[in-house]
């Protein structure tokens, strides 16, 4: 693998910080699997091939009811932007 340098800032190397100390995961693997999904993601949209980001979650619906109990999509969708800081 390749080295890469990125500038972030600093709320989002905090957020970056809390995830890796919650997941147990360095910041590296966290960096490079979000850009793996969110690439894949652009590339999926922009070409028409594979699921849209609403099938995926469709897809996973109820996933994880065993732990936190059933999820709709649109309260899921509302944790991963809040996640991402979109709101």
């Amino acid at each position: 693998m390749a080295p890469l340098s990125v500038r972030l800032p600093d709320e989002t190397r905090q957020l970056l910080d809390q995830a890796a100390e919650r997941t147990h995961r360095s910041r590296s693997f966290l960096v490079k699997e979000a850009l793996e999904r969110h690439l894949a993601d652009i590339v999926h949209e922009q070409s028409g091939s594979g699921k849209s980001r609403l099938e995926t979650l469709l897809a996973l619906k109820g996933a994880g009811a065993r732990l936190y109990g059933p999820r709709s999509t649109e309260d899921i969708d509302a944790e991963v932007r809040a996640f991402r800081g979109d709101e």
